[in-house]
């Protein structure tokens, strides 16, 4: 398949990560908050030359990635997927600067609490038209997590467990010699999105400010609400809801999966949020992945 044009597209529901290779042969990861906007109206005639990253998609015209934040469509759950998932590959694409008239082969991925629409996210992603381009790329679908084994450097035979701490969900995959253990792997709906809406909560009651998911993030990434002009530090309550949530990930680690981490022979920490865990007494068998570790799972789908 050395004549297509291989991009792998890791789509969060915080963020798209991609990986392309460079003509040197070195990978290059970048990524894009995982937003769609509708354009509006008044807006639309002006075209995409007049409004950079928007795009013609099922007869509406949307902007994708940092122009979407504001305006976003809600990213929670599987419909988003197989609503939007050809128009975040296609910015995916746009920014890598493929070409769209030559073949392209993408990898992505689903998790596995949404495996059971595996064939169907597969189809939607097959073929789709987007700015009266039309694509059929090859497209290989890989379980959330399953990157982050292809991607990781130690000790990979025996049983290993990937922990993948995404935004939405955190998928916990158990591989023996490469086969995955489907009986023992899980996907649980609570990812680090828990401290991002529970500081939209904080952040509401505090400044009576109904503000969106996406601006929270925006909060916690920079530290500090704006309030007026005024910007007050969160840094103490960031740090709080980052604990609690370290505390929770460890106690569901537990209690689902004891036995089987104590057996393992690596348990591998992956995705945004395993900067969390940093710094906490873990287990000999315990490894983080490569940093970035958002972008240890997109690494791994393009290396397969």
């Amino acid at each position: 398949m050395s004549q297509f044009q291989k991009i792998a597209i890791d789509i969060g529901y915080g963020d798209t990560k991609v990986c392309v290779e460079n003509k040197d042969g070195s990978l290059n990861v970048f990524k894009f908050p995982s937003a769609v906007a509708k354009v509006k109206e008044a807006q639309s005639d002006f075209g995409n030359d007049a409004m950079p990253d928007s795009y013609l998609f099922n007869g509406k015209r949307y902007f994708v990635g940092e122009k979407a934040q504001y305006n976003a469509v809600s990213t929670r759950g599987y419909g988003f997927l197989s609503n939007y998932g050809p128009l975040i590959a296609y910015h995916a694409i746009m920014k890598a600067g493929l070409d769209v008239k030559k073949p392209i082969h993408i990898v992505t991925g689903l998790s596995i609490m949404n495996w059971g629409e595996a064939d169907s996210f597969h189809a939607i992603m097959s073929k789709f038209s987007v700015d009266n381009v039309s694509l059929e790329p090859v497209v290989d679908l890989m379980a959330q997590g399953q990157g982050v084994l292809f991607d990781f450097e130690g000790e990979k035979d025996g049983m290993v467990c990937v922990v993948d701490i995404g935004y939405n969900t955190f998928d916990f995959m158990v591989f023996e010699d490469w086969v995955p253990r489907k009986d023992l792997s899980y996907a649980d709906p609570i990812g680090a999105n828990k401290i991002i809406t529970d500081l939209q909560a904080i952040v509401k009651r505090e400044f009576n400010a109904p503000i969106s998911e996406l601006e929270a993030k925006d909060i916690f990434v920079r530290g500090n609400v704006v309030n007026f002009g005024n910007e007050i530090d969160f840094t103490d309550k960031i740090n709080e809801l980052k604990e609690d949530y370290n505390i929770f990930i460890m106690d569901e680690l537990r209690t689902k999966s004891l036995e089987v981490l104590r057996k393992a022979k690596t348990v591998i920490l992956s995705g945004g949020g395993a900067y969390f865990l940093e710094g906490t007494d873990l287990p000999d068998n315990v490894q983080f992945s490569e940093t970035p570790y958002e972008f240890g799972n997109v690494r791994g789908y393009f290396k397969s």
